[in-house]
């Protein structure tokens, strides 16, 4: 499994958590858990997603990402579960 931490950050709107499942979709991506915040007009999202059916390089993975967030008026990234891990270390 090539688990992989993606956040967004941003103003809520309709069809934020659909472009990103699209996304997802369409690059055989697995969403393996998903929390999702909002607070008055603001969402907060981090999913742990599978790449191991994905094609792609993880750099275009990102650049995709970074797309679907300007698309969507959100900031969104990704980074290696064990780098994640790594970082938020106690």
């Amino acid at each position: 499994m090539k688990r992989v931490i993606v956040t967004l950050a941003g103003k809520d709107k309709v069809g934020i958590i659909a472009t990103v499942c699209n996304y997802f979709a369409e690059n055989d991506i697995n969403i393996l858990d998903i929390k999702q915040t909002t607070v008055q007009e603001y969402i907060n999202m981090m999913m742990i997603v599978d790449l191991e059916k994905c094609t792609k390089q993880f750099s275009e993975i990102v650049e995709g990402l970074n797309a679907v967030g300007r698309k969507v008026g959100c900031i969104m990234s990704a980074q290696h579960e064990e780098i994640f891990d790594m970082m938020h270390r106690v």
